[in-house]
């Protein structure tokens, strides 16, 4: 192993971060993962808690890190102030750590810091954030980008921002799937839109990103808006489902408040894909990872 070839994941223990250790150990790359969970740190897992006053110390072999963790709950982020301090202060502290500790740092972001009413938002497009969530993001991107300047970082960061990412265990894919079990009928939202992505193609491109080693902004999106309607409708096909078991509604029908409703969701990959080859993920590839 070369010197500082080894990666770290901050925040392991998540959907995306537990997909990009399987695809970085498929690679053959050597990776730590980090978490909050003392009692569940060994030495491929590092204790890292944002909240913690202790800085985090990378092991000596690292020379890359992804910054996955951050307080992503809609309703916390909008009610607790601890999740603005974890997103806007202690995350971007953690990755300044970092980047003065001499590694690659990729921070993850997210699509909604465009709020949704532009179709295909490129890399370097203006920011609209529309709920606390997004506008958090959208600060701690700031933060870490003026960071990594006055540092002389800048070539050494990457903000990757992405779109929703299913895996089977994904709400509601669960309860449909135990419907369709029963032969019972399925009630996706048509107003909710969304451009999703597996979880493995999300570690697959973060680890090409990784390889590639390249800075600025960078996109990882769905080919396609969709809506929930679609996607049962996708996955019914693939499963061989009666389609008669799909039975669409909305949240507004149902009188359920959603947080987030974008009119679009995904983003635009055009420097994304000439700089590292990754192209956006279309639908029937999804369905095949998930189904």
């Amino acid at each position: 192993m070369s010197e500082r070839s080894s990666y770290i994941v901050v925040g392991a223990d998540s959907l995306v971060g537990g997909g990009l250790l399987k695809a970085l150990a498929r690679r053959g790359h050597h990776a730590y993962g980090t978490t909050r969970r003392r009692d569940q740190t060994g030495p491929q897992r590092l204790f890292l808690d944002f909240e913690e006053a202790q800085p985090f110390e990378a092991p000596p072999d690292a020379g890359y890190a992804f910054v996955v963790a951050a307080a992503t709950n809609y309703d916390r982020c909008e009610k607790d102030p601890q999740a603005r301090v974890i997103n806007e202060e202690l995350t971007p502290r953690t990755i300044t750590s970092l980047l003065d500790q001499g590694l690659f740092v990729t921070f993850i972001s997210t699509n909604s810091v465009f709020g949704g009413e532009r179709a295909w938002p490129n890399e370097d497009a203006p920011h609209d954030p529309q709920i606390p969530y997004a506008a958090q993001k959208s600060r701690a991107e700031e933060v870490v980008r003026v960071s990594a300047k006055e540092t002389g970082a800048e070539d050494r960061l990457n903000i990757v921002r992405l779109t929703k990412i299913l895996d089977p265990n994904t709400s509601p894919l669960p309860a449909w799937f135990s419907a369709w079990k029963k032969q019972e009928a399925v009630h996706p939202f048509s107003d909710l839109v969304f451009a999703p992505m597996s979880v493995q193609f999300v570690g697959e491109a973060l680890a090409t990103v990784g390889e590639k080693r390249v800075s600025g902004n960078l996109h990882l999106s769905g080919a396609e808006n969709i809506s929930y309607v679609d996607l049962a409708m996708a996955l019914a096909a693939r499963l061989g489902i009666n389609p008669s078991l799909i039975q669409p509604t909305s949240a507004t029908a149902k009188g359920i408040h959603i947080a987030f409703k974008p009119r679009f969701s995904g983003l635009g990959m055009e420097r994304t894909t000439r700089l590292t080859g990754v192209c956006p993920q279309n639908l029937e590839a999804v369905v095949a990872d998930i189904a």
